[in-house]
């Protein structure tokens, strides 16, 4: 026992130090700006694309890095840590079964993994790539860690993706705002938000791609400026683009706005207590850019709203602090264009919408948005 401690200790003091005993960093931060490679399927193996295409279907989707509906120990409702390689490739294979059965162009993913202990290192990138219509991808990591020695996570490596069927031509991480409300330690072995974005080639054409994941629990505004800054990058942009994720922000006129029923009471006091939504966040977007769904569509009363929720930390089959059976309760996810128009845009909720029968509740703990973008 006093061995195990004094490894976990020189783990901490050497992360303190931005360093591992071996002389590796520890815990990565990003530059400004940083390229990431492109990873693609040879020629042979590669989807057939339309030689002047008009039109991209366009995906984002929050996977939970591929746990599906397992209860981790920072939602408060159970207290896994690690899943089994059996288990983290059975749930991959049903995401890419709703893949199959929606065909998007372009998909958008956050919290997807490489390398990571909690998910049996599988390389999510490759096994998706490998086992999808897509023909090629873009990873840019937000949190890669060696040692994280709480609850034993070990070795974290997530962050977002860009998947095509069309060439990816670059993509780069853009760093975004770290949180002041973390002490050092905190910080050092806490994620490091980024931007992916991506220049296509679409028949020719440049078409830039931006996947965000802002933050979730932070009680500084952090989130807020976040926000500010992804606007700024698409008021910087000059060629179409679409941009999308999960922005951690519910939408304006939104009728719930706390005291969600999938939070557990332990998490009051915590890490991982939800601060407020502040509804005038995602305002700009829809009034600068042209929403997937329109923020009439959300509607004025909580049933049209929750037709177009997109998160809930609890599953179908589990019962929320209300006592009622959980659905999704809340909408994170969204996708913004910069011209044009959309057609066939939805929440994928649960089956049959979209055709799909696959049951999105049961992947991961955010519905998938989608949509076919008119290009402008």
């Amino acid at each position: 026992m006093r061995a195990l401690t004094r490894v976990v200790t020189l783990a901490v003091l050497a992360g303190t130090l931005g360093c591992s005993l071996d002389g590796e960093p520890v815990a990565e931060s990003f530059a400004a700006r940083t390229h990431y490679p492109v990873r693609s399927k040879p020629v042979a193996a590669r989807t057939a694309t339309p030689a002047a295409p008009d039109r991209l279907k366009v995906m984002a989707w929050n996977i939970k890095f591929g746990a599906a509906r397992a209860d981790f120990w920072f939602d408060m409702w159970g207290d896994l840590v690690h899943l089994p390689r059996e288990r983290v490739l059975q749930n991959l294979d049903d995401i890419i079964r709703l893949l199959d059965e929606t065909r998007p162009d372009v998909l958008m993913v956050e919290e997807l993994e490489v390398n990571s202990r909690r998910s049996a290192y599988v390389d999510m990138a490759a096994y998706i790539l490998a086992h999808s219509h897509f023909n090629h991808v873009g990873y840019v990591p937000t949190w890669q860690v060696r040692y994280i020695p709480s609850e034993g996570l070990g070795r974290v490596d997530m962050g977002n993706a860009i998947f095509s069927v069309y060439p990816i031509t670059s993509i780069e991480g853009i760093k975004l705002s770290e949180r002041t409300d973390q002490d050092y330690l905190h910080e050092k072995f806490d994620l490091h938000r980024q931007v992916g974005r991506a220049v296509l080639d679409v028949g020719g054409r440049p078409v830039t791609v931006m996947v965000v994941h802002t933050e979730a629990y932070d009680t500084d505004g952090t989130k807020s400026r976040q926000l500010v800054e992804i606007q700024n990058l698409a008021l910087a942009e000059t060629t179409p683009f679409v941009l999308g994720g999960d922005f951690n922000a519910i939408p304006p006129g939104a009728l719930r706005f706390d005291k969600f029923p999938d939070e557990h009471p332990s998490a009051i006091g915590t890490d991982f207590e939800q601060p407020p939504y502040r509804l005038e966040d995602m305002q700009v977007f829809f009034d600068r850019w042209v929403p997937w769904l329109p923020l009439t569509a959300f509607g004025p009363g909580l049933a049209e709203q929750r037709r177009l929720y997109t998160h809930s930390v609890l599953g179908r089959h589990q019962i929320g602090t209300d006592g009622q059976p959980a659905f999704w309760n809340r909408t994170l996810d969204y996708l913004f264009a910069s011209g044009g128009s959309w057609q066939d845009a939805d929440v994928l909720q649960e089956p049959g919408r979209l055709g799909i029968t696959s049951d999105p509740m049961l992947l991961s703990d955010h519905a998938p948005v989608t949509g076919t973008w008119l290009l402008p």
